[in-house]
């Protein structure tokens, strides 16, 4: 699948010191421009996540609240919640192999510990079906750690949309009889300016056309 990707600022980490820090964990991704079935689709989170940690990197008792207490179920979902997060060290062996090879930034969030409802992997509040990115698998791939992505491309700008958006401007300047010329990429900008800031896309009436 082709994949293309769009840089965007990336996050802060904290401030080193010589003093000994307490561990931190971090969830990862990545705002990235994605093509699906021959569609472009925009503004797409990417989310990074570890595949390989086989142990979590200290007990679970200092990873999850009240963890003594949980039941088999909740502690697996727990486990597998954990062992996906980024420590700091891999954030950034992330965010440098990423700009690098795809000019693709990471934006690094602290994970609160201890955690106290866990979810377990993949969760989505709003049953999302994800589909994965096995970034690892990829040639060239120089992480001694193996990192795959997740994503869904619900609700994002695409590619029709912009179009509609383009023809939807062009004919509105046209019917308020605007004279000064505007090309279509500078349409574009203002499409997708509308979508990331106000939340607005053009659709059809016609749910079958473009």
């Amino acid at each position: 699948m082709k994949r293309r990707f769009r840089v965007l600022p990336g996050g802060k980490s904290a401030a080193g010191g010589g003093a000994l820090q307490p561990l931190r964990l971090y969830r990862a991704y990545s705002i990235a421009e994605m093509e699906k079935d021959d569609v472009t689709y925009y503004g797409v989170r990417v989310d990074w996540y570890r595949l390989d940690r086989a142990e979590p990197v200290v007990a679970m008792e200092s990873l999850v609240a009240d963890y003594e207490k949980l039941d088999e179920i909740t502690r697996r979902q727990a486990l597998e919640q954990v062992l996906r997060y980024l420590t700091e060290e891999e954030v950034w062996g992330l965010r440098t192999y990423l700009r690098e090879r795809h000019g693709l930034e990471v934006i690094a969030e602290e994970v609160p510990l201890p955690i106290e409802v866990p979810t377990g992997p993949f969760h989505s509040p709003y049953g999302e079906v994800y589909e994965f990115l096995e970034l690892s698998e990829q040639e060239g791939y120089a992480l001694p750690y193996r990192i795959w992505g997740y994503y869904s491309v619900r609700g994002c700008l695409s590619g029709p949309n912009v179009a509609r958006g383009v023809r939807f401007l062009q004919k509105a300047l046209e019917k308020l009889e605007v004279s000064r010329d505007f090309s279509a990429k500078d349409l574009e900008g203002v499409i997708k300016a509308l979508f990331f800031e106000e939340g607005l896309v053009v659709t059809s009436r016609n749910r079958e056309g473009s």
